[in-house]
């Protein structure tokens, strides 16, 4: 097994990068992915080559932006897509020099932009705040597409495996991208190189929920590309991004998962609750009681 946690999960808001890798690596995990909630500093890449794990991965706005964007390969604002395309490419050359195994972006929104919620309430998730009517789903695909093309190109050029996570919310469903199985082969037919794929599994549970498909074939469908897993607890109806606790769905799901890097990704966890949720995440696997059927419950 491959336990893995995001540097999302410590602090409040725009955290400092240093103090978090400093805090994880008291955990004993096998890796680390630098995620999207970190304060822009010039000397981040040495930051990174000081305090890099063994094993490492970037996701989507990692490096951060020294201004605030939220990507969106899909916009049909054509300043803000050009932007996530030239931030993107950007993070791919970083995850090549840091020697990352992965970079992870997200596939896009059908709206012409976003904001994030920084801070959790009690009653409200992590689902984007987005900004402009939504447009044909169909523009936004080709959109995408062209973006996922001209990354896939770069990628390999450098070496990188590039993966898109997969989406769902039960809160704003029509707006995104990469919810249900036949986006996915879709994509894996319109692409002529490959891309791989992490799966989040609350994404994944709430847009099951919605849009009525079966999870458990989803996973075994999409596992030949599944290079992650992001992990983290919810109600059912919130991508809550809480660490994961003894009656947990993702436990159930841990033993069907691919053997592949299972990245707790919460938001304000402490050390102890990633030390605890990989704990229970590993008891889990170990014994190999795999769920029969999709859904958090």
């Amino acid at each position: 097994m491959q336990v893995f946690a995001s540097t999302t999960c410590l602090g409040v808001g725009r955290t400092d990068l240093e103090e978090v890798l400093a805090s994880l690596k008291s955990v004993g995990l096998d890796g680390i992915e630098l995620g999207s909630t970190h304060r822009w500093r010039p000397d981040i890449a040495e930051v990174v080559r000081v305090h890099k794990p063994e094993r490492l991965l970037t996701h989507n706005y990692f490096p951060p932006s020294p201004t605030d964007l939220v990507l969106n390969l899909a916009s049909t604002d054509a300043g803000v897509r050009a932007a996530s395309i030239r931030h993107a490419l950007a993070c791919v050359d970083f995850a090549a020099d840091a020697g990352a195994e992965l970079y992870t972006v997200h596939p896009g929104f059908l709206t012409p932009t976003a904001a994030t919620t920084a801070m959790r309430r009690p009653d409200r998730g992590y689902d984007f705040v987005f900004g402009g009517a939504a447009v044909p789903y169909e523009t936004a695909y080709v959109l995408m597409l062209d973006a996922l093309a001209q990354l896939l190109s770069h990628a390999h050029r450098r070496g990188v495996r590039l993966a898109i996570e997969t989406e769902g919310s039960a809160t704003q469903p029509n707006v995104l991208l990469m919810q249900r199985p036949e986006e996915f082969r879709r994509l894996f037919a319109d692409l002529d190189t490959q891309v791989w794929i992490n799966l989040n599994l609350a994404h994944s549970t709430l847009a099951a929920a919605v849009h009525g498909f079966d999870l458990t074939a989803l996973v075994r469908e999409l596992a030949p590309r599944i290079a992650a897993v992001e992990l983290s607890h919810n109600d059912g109806r919130e991508d809550l991004h809480q660490a994961l606790v003894g009656d947990s769905y993702v436990l159930r799901w841990a033993p069907s998962l691919p053997d592949v890097p299972l990245i707790l990704e919460f938001r304000e966890a402490s050390t102890a609750d990633v030390a605890r949720s990989a704990e229970l995440l590993r008891r889990a696997i170990a014994s190999g009681r795999a769920v029969g059927g999709g859904g958090a419950s």
